[in-house]
């Protein structure tokens, strides 16, 4: 069976709207899609709800094709800002990618723009990862994303080169490497990024606060 997409974890309401905001996780498997084929909505989607009729007022597909058990496990923080003057009534979501995306939580606009970039492509047989993933332009990433050689251990060059020896068989592991056969390094991985525990704001300063994991897998 393939969907099992569901919130797992706290939903965020706000009692004057009459509105509830879902971050809803991964669709099953985490790490294989080739049966689900498509961006597999509302999967990884912060998905905003009229609390008293049930109908969907506004949603942002976070991730596409998920397949690195990247689902929305933090609830979403609520908070009136100020952007260039500007009061926004906003919807923060933090994630397991080291990502924070910030929308307009009656409107559902992006308050900074979101790219729509390229990521690598997937080998497994039968597996389509999505051409391309949203990244929030601001603010930027807290956490660090994808594995090179200028992030591993370099204490001593005796260690540098050891590290290196066991990540050589390894794919390259940009962030939104797919899982390959060979293997993948993960970073942030499962249990890395925003997690369970979420974040919170300071409404006196403005200051978003993210317990973060670096966490390859």
């Amino acid at each position: 069976d393939y969907g099992g997409v569901n919130v797992w974890t706290k939903m965020s309401a706000d009692e004057e709207l009459g509105y509830v905001y879902l971050p809803f996780s991964s669709p099953y498997n985490d790490f294989y899609g080739g049966a689900r084929p498509g961006d597999n909505l509302f999967a990884g989607s912060l998905v905003c709800l009229d609390a008293q009729s049930g109908e969907r007022v506004w949603h942002y597909q976070i991730l596409r094709h998920e397949l690195w058990d990247y689902d929305l496990s933090a609830a979403p923080v609520l908070a009136d800002i100020n952007v260039d003057g500007r009061r926004i009534e906003a919807v923060a979501q933090v994630t397991k990618q080291g990502f924070c995306f910030v929308f307009d939580r009656v409107s559902g606009e992006p308050v900074w723009p979101i790219a729509q970039k390229p990521v690598p492509a997937s080998t497994v047989p039968g597996e389509r990862a999505a051409p391309t993933q949203p990244f929030p332009t601001r603010p930027p990433p807290f956490e660090r994303q994808g594995l090179g050689a200028d992030d591993l251990i370099d204490f001593t060059p005796e260690l540098h080169r050891r590290a290196r020896e066991i990540v050589a068989p390894y794919r390259e592991s940009p962030l939104y490497a797919p899982p390959a056969l060979e293997g993948t390094v993960v970073l942030p991985g499962v249990g890395g990024g925003a997690n369970w525990s979420g974040s919170a704001v300071d409404v006196r300063t403005g200051v978003l606060y993210v317990p973060s994991f670096t966490h390859p897998t």
